[in-house]
C-alpha cells in the first residue's frame, strides 16, 4: 500500500480502537450499575465487531463502507456506543409543523474523524457523482 493508503487504513484502525474501548466501558456500566444494554447496544457491538474484522483481514475498502455506516447510524440514533445513548434533541420546522431531530453526540464527533481520515476517498466519490451529472 501507498503512504496515504496506509495512514488511511491506519486511522481506521484508530477509530475501531476507540469504539471497542467505548464499548468495552458501556458493559462495564451496565454490569456495576443498573444501567441495562438496549438492543441499540448489541447492534452497535456487532458493527463494530464487523468492521473490526474487516479491518483485520486487510479490507480498507470495505472498512470504509462498513465504518462509514456504522457511525452514520450511530450519528441517527438506530444504534449505539456509549453507556447511556445520550442524544441531542433539536426541532427542524418545515412551514408550521415541528420535526423532531435527535443526533448521538459521540457518534457525530466519530463521524467527523472518520470524514477527515477518508477525505481523499470522499472526495473522488464526489468528484465522480459530479462528473456523472454533467
Amino acid at each position: 500500500m501507498q503512504r496515504a493508503q496506509l495512514k488511511e487504513f491506519y486511522g481506521y484502525g484508530l477509530i475501531v480502537l476507540v469504539l471497542i474501548a467505548v464499548q468495552m466501558y458501556s458493559v462495564y456500566i451496565a454490569t456495576t450499575t443498573d444501567l441495562i444494554l438496549t438492543w441499540k447496544h448489541y447492534a452497535g457491538f456487532m458493527a463494530t465487531l464487523l468492521a473490526g474484522i474487516l479491518w483485520f483481514i486487510r479490507k480498507p475498502d470495505y472498512v470504509f463502507y462498513a465504518l462509514g455506516l456504522t457511525l452514520i447510524l450511530g450519528y441517527e440514533n438506530l444504534i449505539g456506543f456509549t453507556p447511556t445513548l445520550s442524544f441531542t434533541s433539536t426541532r427542524y420546522y418545515f412551514n408550521s409543523t415541528a420535526l423532531p431531530i435527535s443526533y448521538q453526540d459521540f457518534s457525530m464527533y466519530m463521524l467527523i474523524i472518520w470524514a477527515y481520515i477518508a477525505h481523499s476517498r470522499l472526495r473522488t466519490m464526489a468528484m465522480r457523482l459530479v462528473k456523472r451529472g454533467v
